[in-house]
């Protein structure tokens, strides 16, 4: 039973369907708040999918998106014409009758031993401060050390190979993967120039940074970037703690 939700949108973007949203939940006798607090019992964020990104390390419960209309929005599963309609099954109906959770693995960051508090549900960017910068790193992955330079090593999830890492050139797959993807941006040297390697849920790599200083990027959020320097250790590995998406379909997000 839903008795409280965290409503949220991006400034003024989606300010209209965030007042429409607040309405029906008064009507259903349902609290919302403005604050990802542990008790809520659903999210929604209205926006684009970096909207979504900002939020969704932060929240246990399921997360309802709904594109206001002007952005990318992969995650984002209601739009204006019909988050109404699918407001009402999430607040009234049953799921895996009238909604579907989907269940989507995200990726967590160490440095140093140290965990990183945001978990990423696309994607983890080890990579120069400049774009214009070769990254030297070394990567550890099934026990194999080698040495590779190109624009940055990333790490990505199985909904972040349909994202970042698909534009870069991975092969997208399935977001129901257990599989995790490595792939360096721009590769000159390494075994990464081959092409992508794969881990599992039990898998890792580990990142050494072997440039003056870099930085650590999760999901491509400004606010969540780490800078690093020469010698750092970057080991990244299943959060083992997935994302809880609302779709409206048994099969797909959309």
């Amino acid at each position: 039973m839903i008795t409280k939700v965290f409503v949220s949108c991006k400034m003024e973007y989606g300010r209209i369907i965030k007042e429409e949203v607040k309405n029906m939940l008064r009507q259903a006798e349902v609290s919302w708040t403005e604050t990802p607090e542990d008790d809520v019992d659903l999210a929604i964020l209205i926006g684009g999918d970096g909207t979504f990104l900002k939020s969704q390390w932060r929240l246990k419960c399921p997360i309802m998106g709904i594109n206001a209309g002007k952005s990318v929005g992969f995650y984002m599963t209601s739009c204006p014409e019909d988050f109404r309609e699918n407001l009402f099954k999430v607040l009234k109906g049953v799921e895996s009758k009238d909604y579907f959770v989907h269940r989507l693995p995200r990726l967590r960051a160490e440095l140093n031993g140290e965990s990183l508090p945001q978990l990423a549900l696309n994607e983890v960017l080890v990579s120069p401060i400049y774009s214009r910068r070769i990254f030297d790193s070394e990567i550890t992955v099934k026990g194999e050390a080698t040495l590779e330079r190109g624009s940055g090593i990333l790490v990505y999830t199985p909904t972040g190979s349909n994202a970042f890492a698909h534009s870069a050139g991975a092969r997208p797959f399935k977001y129901s993967s257990k599989k995790f993807g490595i792939m360096e941006i721009a590769p000159y040297t390494g075994r990464l120039k081959r092409g992508r390697i794969l881990f599992g849920a039990k898998g890792s790599v580990s990142v050494k940074c072997l440039n003056n200083e870099g930085e650590v990027c999760i999901d491509g959020q400004d606010d969540e970037t780490v800078r690093i320097k020469e010698g750092d250790m970057v080991r990244i590995r299943s959060a083992g703690s997935p994302a809880r998406v609302i779709g409206f379909t048994s099969t797909a997000l959309k």
